[in-house]
């Protein structure tokens, strides 16, 4: 076999608000390949890969932000520059040259677009005739522009053809997505639902949905994972009230009217995106007992491996954080340069804040934490300690600069508190004992007033 060639991209990201992007390939038959592109401190970055097996289209993707449609294949070799101080900054400024640039060229036509004239509408608010008048108009703009861009003579892109089919094709599933949203949020009934879907898409795609051949298209994929298994519960629900509409009846949906590859995808996602966000051990428990059947019914080893780690990597979480267990060690640096070691508070209560500077709801706990502070302050048996957790350190600096805190502040740079504290979601607040063992790894929030205070307090009385 031949050796497959590598994929380069390098360039310059100026006040980007993200170091590290993650590109997560989609290689058709090889699943969960990814690379992270690592920016130095002047945005600069460079990566050579040989992990890209077939030209496909792909998202630059950071903790908070992500750039999206970068068309990718073995050979290119792409120079992205861009400035991101926010997307309108990116959409203006962002440009890739070099071997592949040709394809990435329908994306940038369409950024600039956006950049010098956003539209805000939302377009299944429209009426009926001005929601088909637009999506017309949409869908034309697209096709000029796609066959301007792809249906010509490459210069250097030997992909260049197989792009503008897979462009396509995400274009195609897009609308569907769009009409689907549309006869949702207008209430039709299950008749009129059908027949709108019908009379304004491709009715040869809707009757071979499960081809293989769509299973190239990232936005086939998310679609089929997320939207469509919606759309066939919720008709469902349009001509028996009694069904209850949640994650197992998805799943059910799923796994007796698919067929092929995307079944297989389509269980493994849905699934897969759950079993982070459980809050509890019971519940984890309870998930792997409802999720035992689908499981069992997907063909694909490797996601059922993948499944079968996320379940072991939650439970480890949930063990390690159990009341009167040791909380885990770190040792981080703070705002003002000191160095702290979860183990410089014992004999102290502690109560741990996991937040980042671009988490709203962390944001808004911050007076009520001050609150909460200000009244142990005084007391030499407490320790208030708030860590940004899967920050940027530029932005944790920044979001100080407007919030001053006074109590102290540490990140997590190398996400050591993020794995060994289970910091999926957050806020999350922590009680720890003056032993230094785990109290509360769900604590109540600052806002809880009274709540949280009394557990303090108990903890200090000990």
């Amino acid at each position: 076999m031949p050796k497959t060639e590598p994929l380069i991209i390098k360039g310059q990201i100026l006040e980007s608000p993200e170091m590290n992007l993650v590109i997560q390939y989609n290689n058709l038959n090889i699943d969960g390949l990814s690379d992270t592109l690592r920016l130095d401190q002047s945005g600069n970055f460079y990566l050579k890969t040989f992990k890209v097996k077939t030209p496909q289209i792909i998202k630059l993707v950071g903790i908070k932000n992500q750039i999206s449609g970068i068309y990718i294949a073995p050979g290119y070799n792409l120079t992205l520059t861009a400035n991101w101080k926010d997307y309108s900054s990116l959409d203006k400024t962002k440009k890739i040259t070099g071997i592949g640039a040709e394809s990435n060229r329908y994306r940038f036509v369409l950024d600039s677009i956006w950049a010098a004239k956003p539209d805000t509408t939302i377009t299944s608010h429209l009426n009926e005739d001005d929601f088909l008048k637009r999506i017309k108009k949409s869908q034309n703009f697209s096709d000029s522009l796609t066959h301007a861009i792809f249906d010509r003579k490459p210069i250097q892109d030997k992909y260049l053809k197989y792009m503008g089919s897979l462009t396509r094709l995400n274009r195609k599933f897009s609308l569907l997505d769009l009409i689907i949203q549309f006869t949702e949020y207008h209430k039709y009934n299950h008749e009129k639902s059908v027949d709108f879907v019908r009379n304004n898409f491709d009715n040869d795609i809707l009757n071979n949905i499960y081809r293989e051949d769509y299973f190239k298209s990232d936005d086939y994929k998310y679609f089929m994972s997320t939207a469509y298994p919606f759309y066939l519960v919720r008709l469902d629900l349009k001509t028996d009230s009694t069904i209850q509409y949640d994650l197992g009846k998805q799943l059910e949906k799923i796994n007796k009217v698919y067929a092929g590859k995307i079944k297989d995808y389509a269980l493994n996602f849905l699934m897969g995106e759950e079993i982070p966000y459980c809050s509890s051990l019971e519940k984890l428990n309870g998930l792997k007992e409802q999720f035992k059947p689908y499981i069992s019914d997907i063909t694909n080893q490797q996601y059922k491996r993948d499944l079968n780690t996320k379940f072991s990597e939650r439970f480890e979480e949930f063990v390690r954080m159990q009341v009167g267990n040791p909380a885990p060690k770190f040792v981080l640096e703070s705002n003002i340069g000191k160095t702290f070691s979860i183990e410089d508070f014992k004999g102290k209560v502690v109560y741990l804040d996991l937040w980042a500077s671009w988490c709203v709801p962390c944001r808004k706990q911050t007076p009520f934490f001050k609150i909460l502070y200000d009244k142990f302050k005084t007391n030499n048996q407490g320790a208030f300690i708030s860590i940004a957790v899967l920050d940027v350190l530029k932005n944790w600096k920044k979001a100080l600069e407007v919030d001053k805190p006074d109590w102290i502040q540490l990140i997590d740079k190398d996400e050591i508190v993020s794995n060994s504290y289970g910091a999926d979601h957050i806020p999350k607040f922590i009680l720890i004992d003056k032993k230094g063992n785990i109290v509360n790894s769900n604590a109540p929030w600052p806002s809880s007033g009274r709540e949280i205070e009394e557990l303090i307090n108990q903890e200090i009385a000990k």
